[in-house]
């Protein structure tokens, strides 16, 4: 009976410092919850320092804030051309209720004060449905036309496995990659997790890095 009364009281010892190793632990996340969700966040960004570039290639995803930032960077005489694939046809698009959304992103550009000239657009067959389509489109285009330096923009959260897929995609073209962040819209890594579609971008974006890093 001692024996046992003695394993409870240690039992109920080891208990009671779990329980308050636990609330310690809770009221230090707590405490910097700020940090450290700003510090997730900020794990998913890359935004390089910019020199001048043969082309800007905006990735499709985002018609709220890439074509945007690209025009201002096209204006900064950083790059000659803006180059983007073309995203596939939905059926939404197909039966005319929506526009492809880089005929959307081609409209903002020209409104924006980009000539035509200066836009390239690249289809292939069925469209690009991810960004390691993307990735595989630009090699093409890096080969058949001598680029020696392409500035990729993209929004900030999804800058970090952009960069990792056009790397792979680009490797041996003799293409030097910088990746800049263009701003999310409505949402930025200080705040994200008080607006619903930061915190969807945000999961979303760990999901898919995981699962880009384990696929591909």
């Amino acid at each position: 009976m001692p024996k046992l009364q003695k394993y409870y009281q240690r039992a109920s010892k080891a208990l009671l410092i779990t329980i308050i190793g636990v609330i310690m632990v809770g009221l230090l996340v707590y405490a910097f919850r700020f940090q450290i969700l700003t510090g997730l966040a900020k794990l998913l960004i890359v935004d390089e320092q910019l020199q001048p570039a043969d082309v800007i290639f905006i990735l499709a995803g985002d018609v709220n804030s890439r074509p945007f930032y690209a025009a201002e960077l096209f204006k900064q005489g950083l790059a000659p051309q803006i180059v983007m694939a073309r995203e596939e046809d939905l059926p939404a698009v197909e039966l005319g209720f929506y526009p492809n959304g880089t005929d959307v992103v081609v409209g903002i550009l020209k409104k924006l004060g980009i000539p035509e000239e200066n836009i390239t657009v690249i289809a292939i067959e069925g469209g690009a449905t991810s960004t390691r389509d993307e990735s595989q489109i630009l090699r093409y285009y890096v080969d058949q036309h001598n680029i020696k330096r392409v500035i990729l923009v993209t929004t900030a959260f999804h800058t970090r496995r952009s960069k990792w897929i056009f790397k792979k995609a680009l490797s041996g073209s003799g293409a030097e990659l910088e990746v800049t962040a263009a701003p999310q819209w409505k949402f930025d890594e200080t705040n994200w997790w008080q607006n619903e579609r930061g915190l969807i971008t945000f999961a979303n974006e760990y999901i898919k890095l995981f699962y880009y890093f384990v696929v591909y």
